[in-house]
């Protein structure tokens, strides 16, 4: 059964996850600016016909903000996940054992 501890990353991975999360809060912002958007900002409702469209295009928009905030954090795991899992396999290559069967001055 394979281990569920995962080691630190290394300092390409540290800036990827860093701006990752820098990405993400900005597309959040963006999102909680494009949800307090007010369509009465915008002129009368009454003589406008496009106004209710702001009301749907807006929720549309903000939602679709914070899939992708979501979709840049999952889509990092799972590239640092899948050079972890590299990593590993090249390294059992060399040595023909998987990492966790060897002595642990061998790791």
């Amino acid at each position: 059964m394979p281990s569920n501890v995962l080691p630190q990353p290394d300092g390409s991975d540290t800036r990827r996850i860093k701006r990752s999360r820098v990405l993400s809060f900005v597309l959040l912002a963006v999102a909680a600016v494009v949800f307090s958007l007010r369509p009465e900002a915008f002129g009368d409702p009454q003589t406008q016909p496009w106004h209710a469209l702001l009301h749907v295009w807006r929720i549309v928009l903000g939602v679709a903000l914070m899939v992708a905030a979501l979709g840049v954090q999952v889509v990092v795991g799972v590239r640092w996940r899948q050079g972890l899992r590299r990593d590993a396999e090249a390294e059992a290559s060399t040595h023909g054992t998987p990492p966790g069967n060897r002595a642990p001055g061998d790791r």
